[in-house]
């Protein structure tokens, strides 16, 4: 009895377990399919193939390039050895030495106009001619008046050595010869005077009259101006005198054209004023030029000169706070940052005047990064993408992206003092 009842309990304990798992796969597949499609299950191999081909060394064969990769593309000039100057700038209008409003010096009308603005004219050049048959018989009949009273002054003399005229007729005959001769001197200066004669030699600017318009004593009919040499005068401060002469030559730039001529300094006045504390200084422009009185140009002096300068472009410098620094390419081409102070600046070039602490010393032919420098950091690894050879003109289209994108320009060194 007892062995009936374990074998129908043991028939029992084996029936429970199987129905929880009927009911539990049930509860599961009801579950998914409520989730939506079942997730394919990976076939044997499949993580094995996705993996790729082990390499012996631990690594796959995808980190083979993974140095080539992280290499950073620029480009690289080398560094030159040139002069380098300090300048100092300011801004000054170009004017005549001798410059004047040429009048009518009597009434009448223009009857021939001899000269247009731009022409160049000799001193005593008639530029307008007036009417003038008004004058020419004021003139004419001065003369005979002036003839008459100096027959008449003969005679009279003669008959005062005779004793045949007495004193006082003398003189009464004399002084009316004398008054007819003067006054047909006025009568011919006047007459003289409808021709408008250029005062000076130079250089016609303005005309104001036409043919046929009447001008009186005093109406302007044109401007005249000497313009050779041209003239220019700057204000420059006390401290900089002792690196100027006379003789010495300036850099002028003209604001409309960009056109740079070379002109000379004339004259350092002798007085400084107080208000500003700067001196006059002349500038005479000579030979051959496209300036114009009135033209506005940057006047460059140079007041100093390093002949054996190291010298590199701007966009090779990167901005730290006050300080600057610059990527040299090395060995393995990867770069080194040195920390430099700047010198002499000209344009687009700047002088490395001490390189801080650079191992070995930065010297010319050293190649250093000139676009792309701001996204390295000290020994990145890059890749130049154009060789070292090509002059700084041939990639210039390229610094200058460069320096367009870095968020500011470089700052001007202290070498270079504007007004």
């Amino acid at each position: 009895m007892l062995n009936r009842r374990s074998a129908i309990g043991a028939g029992r304990e084996g029936k429970i377990p199987t129905r929880l798992a009927t009911l539990l796969l049930v509860f599961v597949l009801g579950l998914a399919g409520c989730g939506g499609e079942e997730a394919p299950v990976p076939a044997p191999g499949a993580a094995q193939e996705q993996a790729g081909p082990a390499d012996p060394g631990g690594e796959t064969a995808g980190d083979e390039g993974s140095d080539a990769e992280d290499a950073i593309a620029v480009r690289a000039l080398a560094v030159v050895q040139d002069a380098m100057s300090a300048t100092y700038s300011t801004s000054a209008t170009l004017r005549a030495e001798k410059s004047a409003t040429v009048t009518a010096r009597t009434g009448g009308v223009i009857e021939q106009l001899l000269h247009e603005e731009g022409d160049w004219v000799a001193a005593g050049d008639v530029l307008a001619i007036l009417e003038d048959d008004e004058q020419t018989i004021e003139f004419e009949r001065a003369s005979t008046t002036r003839q008459t009273k100096a027959r008449e002054f003969e005679r009279a003399l003669e008959l005062h050595r005779q004793g045949l005229l007495s004193d006082e007729e003398f003189e009464t005959t004399r002084r009316e010869a004398e008054e007819a001769r003067h006054e047909a001197d006025l009568r011919e200066l006047r007459l003289s005077r409808t021709k408008i004669r250029a005062t000076f030699a130079g250089l016609v600017l303005i005309r104001h009259v036409d043919v046929g318009g009447t001008v009186t004593d005093g109406t302007p009919v044109y401007e005249l101006a000497d313009v050779a040499p041209l003239y220019a005068d700057v204000n420059v401060p006390e401290r900089q005198l002792s690196r100027l002469s006379v003789g010495q030559i300036v850099r002028l730039v003209a604001d409309a054209s960009g056109t740079t001529t070379d002109a000379v300094i004339e004259r350092v006045a002798p007085r400084v004023d107080p208000a500003t504390g700067t001196v006059k200084v002349t500038l005479a422009v000579r030979g051959s030029h496209d300036l114009r009185p009135g033209s506005f140009v940057q006047v460059e002096i140079v007041t100093d000169v390093h002949e054996q300068a190291l010298v590199v472009p701007r966009s090779a410098l990167v901005a730290e706070g006050r300080r600057w620094h610059l990527f040299r390419v090395g060995e393995g081409d990867r770069v080194q940052r040195i920390e430099i102070r700047r010198g002499f600046e000209e344009d687009d070039r700047v002088e490395i005047l001490d390189a801080v602490e650079a191992d070995p010393p930065l010297v010319a032919g050293d190649r250093v990064v000139v676009v792309g420098a701001r996204a390295l950091t000290d020994g990145s690894r890059v890749d130049i993408a154009e060789p070292d050879e090509r002059q700084a003109g041939d990639v210039q289209d390229a610094v200058d992206a460069d320096e367009d994108g870095a968020g500011g320009e470089v700052a001007r060194g202290d070498a270079r003092v504007t007004a």
